[in-house]
């Protein structure tokens, strides 16, 4: 007997028209913390049946390890939208993104004293064509995924959006949170509930953004 595919539903189709317009819009899937901010929906689980639902029916893949490991599989051609075109990742050509250790203040962030050591990816394997790399110490984001351990891929660039998530420079530490300007202070805020977050004046010469997180990577232990 044949098995009939049940339609989506009215908001399983709005999750993934705006999982669509994401990637169209920034080359960058949400995470499901910014599915949840975006519907008002208060539970990730409610969230990652949504899309579960959507795996199933064929119109989402996803990369559980990756915290925007999110594609939406387009139906004409079958290929996951945020996935850039297949030759990209078969091209040969390397970009070296190297990855930072302690980064002092007042120092050129890429200078070559910096560098832990140099990772090499496939061009086409992140959303932009610069990047630097940092390793994560502690569990302020997991909540969106970013685990103690991992390495984040981050744009060089000394302005970010509201609610971005960063790599800032505070002192002589840099440290991966969401970016929340509030008049004259800066609120730079982890993904964990049983964390607060760091307050910083806007005039302080001991904050800069480093840069605007686009990638997550972790290893299988």
């Amino acid at each position: 007997m044949e098995t009939v595919q049940r339609p989506m539903t009215h908001r399983q189709r709005q999750v993934l028209d705006f999982i669509r317009d994401k990637v169209s819009d920034s080359h960058c899937p949400p995470t499901v913390r910014e599915i949840c901010d975006h519907f008002d929906i208060r539970s990730t689980n409610g969230v990652r049946v949504i899309l579960e639902a959507l795996e199933k029916k064929g119109h989402l893949k996803r990369s559980p390890r990756l915290s925007r490991g999110l594609s939406v599989v387009e139906p004409e051609s079958g290929t996951p939208a945020s996935l850039p075109p297949r030759r990209e990742f078969v091209d040969n050509e390397l970009v070296r993104i190297p990855l930072l250790g302690r980064v002092a203040a007042g120092q050129p962030l890429l200078a070559e004293e910096h560098w832990e050591e140099t990772l090499s990816l496939p061009k086409g394997m992140l959303p932009v064509s610069q990047a630097f790399a940092l390793r994560v110490t502690g569990e302020s984001m997991r909540e969106i995924g970013i685990m103690d351990g991992d390495i984040v891929f981050a744009h060089p660039q000394s302005e970010a959006q509201t609610g971005e998530t960063v790599v800032a420079l505070v002192g002589d530490e840099a440290t991966v949170k969401d970016y929340y300007p509030e008049r004259h202070r800066i609120r730079l805020q982890p993904r964990n509930e049983a964390m607060e977050p760091i307050w910083i004046s806007s005039r302080s010469p001991d904050f800069r953004i480093l840069g605007k997180v686009v990638g997550v990577f972790r290893s299988i232990r």
